[in-house]
């Protein structure tokens, strides 16, 4: 066990690929959480590859060695009343060498770290604003599995949907129309560089939470992959995709004064169009809340399910506490 460099990265990617099957993006998945992740909490597992030599550590490793699994984990600082919060991003073991307890020896390995790096708190679950997936998909059970035999306590479900771009209704004449005759003068487009400063204020203002830094990371794109609606200067609305994933939709919000007016349908149809033309034949709108709202916008339907998990140390430290103090009586 050792601290990955970016020299693994294209072994990690392979890796990936190989065990991720649900996600064919697996190896820019790999990337995006690469560089969200705290300082010494990317973890390679390797073995001997032909009985020529062993690993020599956290650094350079002998002869022979292969890379037959991995983890990355991220760390949110405490704020408020929130505790430290320790992330478990990506853990994966090659498919020829499973059930051989690798992959739960990288999880205490990268618990260990996170637990060093100051958290209070684990979780499986995303970390926004660089996420890949809102918890463990549930059709990857060994991972689900292994959580729950780590100790982590299951939060509540969290979903997905899915949209055929190549069906979906994302003309927004329509509704541009409807807003101009009821006399709503709301200017829709794609947001631009200089928007940035305002934008992201409001955002933080108005939502808080990551959502400004994921709307700075959309504006960085060439054409930005984000939509606003803007009235006399003020944003009323925005919507994003790609910022994560490619064929990811979101996130989106609507200023609570301006809501009911169908400002939110015109920003999602737009991001979805911007999907269609760049070839994306279907479109994942990410960690869903109103689920009624985009199946009767754009036809999306419930896709994905993912359990989220989470454990404090402290009741690690109890657990292994009486553990001890049972072995020994």
């Amino acid at each position: 066990m050792r601290s990955a460099t970016p020299e693994d990265l294209p072994t990690l990617r392979e890796l990936a690929s190989a065990g991720l099957i649900h996600d064919p993006d697996a190896g820019a998945v790999v990337d995006l959480l690469w560089s969200s992740a705290a300082e010494g909490c990317r973890i390679v597992l390797e073995h001997p590859g032909d009985g020529s030599g062993d690993s020599s550590g956290d650094g350079d490793t002998a002869a022979g060695t292969r890379v037959i699994g991995f983890a990355l984990g991220s760390l949110r600082p405490a704020h408020d009343d929130i505790p430290a919060t320790g992330h478990v991003n990506l853990l994966v073991v090659g498919p020829q060498d499973r059930e051989r307890g690798h992959g739960r020896a990288l999880l205490a390995e990268l618990e260990r770290r996170l637990a060093a790096a100051g958290a209070t708190r684990l979780r499986i679950r995303g970390n926004p604003p660089y996420f890949a997936w809102p918890g463990i998909d549930v059709r990857y059970t060994p991972a689900a599995c292994l959580a729950t035999a780590a100790g982590y306590e299951r939060l509540l479900d969290c979903n997905n949907m899915l949209v055929d771009l190549a069906v979906a209704d994302l003309d927004t004449e329509h509704d541009e129309r409807r807003l101009a005759q009821a006399g709503i003068d709301i200017e829709v487009r794609r947001a631009r560089p200089e928007d940035e400063k305002a934008l992201c204020a409001w955002l933080d203002e108005e939502f808080g939470g990551t959502w400004g830094q994921e709307a700075a990371m959309a504006l960085r794109d060439d054409p930005p992959r984000l939509h606003v609606a803007v009235r006399e200067g003020a944003f009323l609305g925005f919507a994003g995709h790609g910022i994560q994933r490619v064929a990811m939709f979101g996130p989106m919000g609507t200023d609570e004064a301006a809501r009911g007016l169908g400002i939110g349908a015109v920003l999602l149809r737009r991001c979805l169009a911007d999907q269609r033309d760049a070839g994306i034949a279907v479109a994942e709108i990410g960690w869903v809340g109103p689920v009624r709202f985009y199946s009767k916008t754009v036809g999306a339907t419930l896709g994905r399910v993912f359990w989220a998990f989470e454990k404090t140390l402290e009741k690690t430290l109890e657990k292994s506490v009486a553990s001890e103090k049972s072995a020994s009586a």
